[in-house]
């Protein structure tokens, strides 16, 4: 939801510059409950977990995957000069937020999207994971049982000694081998590896719509990230309507409608969006 409303301001940027690092990135499936309200209702989409010298990435797949084809559209526009509507080629992730862990010490930053805003927050997170001797063959990995509590939910994962990563999807870590399953008690969230690959001279820890924004995330304490959350979902155009004079807004288009009119619309829309949608989540 929040992605669709980065393009209603899109604007075309120069790309920034960067370096090209590696990675080995893990595929995960993530099955998830988005709506409370829908308990039986599942939601699927692929996760990347990309894990380099000095940190790991989770996020939505989506958000990189398709980042080549509008590339490609914007270099088309700089050249010819013809603008193209790039909304209409971006579609929207299941999630927009990602969490990194800043190695050694598995420091977790989580970085999410408010409006057009990149708002991040840290934390040290220790779980008491509880390792049993129960074992299972999933896909090609062996792997062996682990639980703990977390977020107010009780977890089980299953980790696999023969992948020498202490990490694994949204922010879990500490385990003695990557997490190939995880899920709550609920079976409300599940995360299961489907596959990697190395990422060599094409990886780019930035995805497009970080590098067009051209912005170093706003980092603040998580009390004050959740604040900002709310008064967003509250008010969700309330710094965009900040930026107009009563006069601009009180203006009528041709149709006869008015700026505030048209926000009010929008604000309709979003509120909307919010209380249907992704309203289950991950930490209660």
């Amino acid at each position: 939801m929040r992605t669709f409303l980065t393009f209603i301001f899109f604007a075309v940027f120069s790309l920034s510059n960067m370096a090209n690092a590696q990675a080995n990135r893990f595929f995960y499936e993530y099955k998830f409950i988005p709506n409370k309200d829908s308990l039986n209702k599942y939601d699927t989409t692929m996760t990347i977990l990309d894990i380099t010298s000095n940190k790991s990435i989770y996020r939505d797949y989506l958000s990189v995957s398709q980042d080549s084809i509008i590339e490609s559209a914007i270099e088309k526009m700089k050249k010819t000069g013809i603008q193209a509507d790039l909304s209409k080629m971006f579609k929207n992730p299941k999630f927009m937020y990602k969490v990194q862990k800043l190695y050694p010490a598995y420091e977790v930053e989580y970085t999410d999207l408010i409006l057009s805003d990149f708002i991040s927050y840290k934390e040290k997170i220790s779980f008491n994971w509880k390792i049993l001797n129960e074992k299972e063959q999933i896909g090609e990995y062996k792997t062996q049982k682990a639980v703990c509590d977390f977020g107010g939910r009780k977890w089980t994962a299953w980790f696999s000694s023969e992948i020498p990563f202490q990490d694994g999807p949204y922010k879990f870590h500490g385990l003695p081998g990557l997490i190939v399953k995880l899920q709550d008690s609920d079976g409300q969230f599940v995360w299961e590896l489907k596959g990697n690959k190395k990422m060599d001279n094409t990886y780019n820890e930035l995805s497009l719509n970080e590098r067009l924004k051209n912005k170093t995330p706003l980092i603040v304490s998580k009390q004050k990230f959740t604040a900002l959350f709310n008064d967003f979902k509250e008010n969700p155009l309330a710094k965009v309507r900040a930026k107009y004079t009563a006069q601009q807004l009180s203006e009528k288009d041709p149709q006869g409608e008015t700026l505030s009119q048209k926000l009010d619309k929008q604000e309709k829309m979003i509120k909307k969006m919010i209380q249907s949608d992704n309203n289950n989540s991950i930490e209660k």
